[in-house]
């Protein structure tokens, strides 16, 4: 069978290496100062983040839908000498733990790439697996990034081809008022629009534009 999606992008790519972003090492200490020990990293790729809250000192489930990714981190994690994170492979609309599960759940440039339908289902299932008082961080690509209508429109703000070597992901666009909504079950939500700039391999700058989520259970 031929791969698709992440596991083709994996394959071909290998690891993709990037810094570890910001806004995780403020995780990391908000984590710590609440009291938080057992975290999801949800739709981990090949575990940079994973990585770095291990030795953080956190007990933490790195899940991703590619195997090859999984692969991957698990070679990294292995070669670090770091043996407490747990590895599996699933979709992020059927996450394999029992509800009330994580102190904490992380998914991080990852929610986006699916139908409305399917970040709901994965929204939903985040909501299922947290502790009460528990936390999630996430992102979403908003409606005034740059690249919002580039590609096959394949449902209402949802496009296929929108980026080069991703043109069978599909990237959803929101706004804020969806936001508000997919995360209602939570007692409390911060929804923070943010803007980052990249340079693609053919020296195109980018700005994006997107909103960080922070929702608790």
């Amino acid at each position: 069978m031929k791969a698709t999606g992440w596991e083709r992008i994996y394959r071909q790519q290998g690891d993709l290496q990037f810094d570890i972003l910001p806004k995780i090492r403020r995780a990391s200490r908000l984590f710590k100062k609440r009291g938080y020990e057992k975290v999801l990293d949800l739709g981990c790729g090949t575990g940079k983040h994973s990585i770095f809250l291990g030795q953080e000192g956190f007990s933490v489930y790195a899940t991703d839908m590619s195997q090859t990714g999984i692969d991957i981190a698990k070679r990294k994690a292995a070669s670090l000498g770091i043996s407490s994170i747990q590895f599996k492979q699933h979709d992020m609309i059927s996450i394999p733990f029992a509800g009330k599960s994580f102190d904490a759940v992380i998914c991080i440039w990852t929610i986006y790439h699916g139908t409305l339908g399917r970040i709901r289902e994965t929204v939903n299932e985040i909501h299922r697996v947290l502790k009460p008082g528990g936390m999630v961080l996430t992102d979403f690509l908003s409606v005034d990034d740059c690249t919002y209508r580039v590609g096959k429109e394949i449902e209402n703000n949802t496009f296929l081809g929108e980026k080069k070597t991703e043109e069978d992901v599909p990237h959803h666009y929101s706004t804020r008022e969806e936001l508000k909504q997919l995360f209602s079950a939570f007692k409390q939500l911060s929804v923070r629009a943010s803007s980052d700039s990249y340079t693609d391999e053919t020296g195109k700058q980018y700005d994006r534009r997107y909103y960080d989520v922070e929702a608790t259970r």
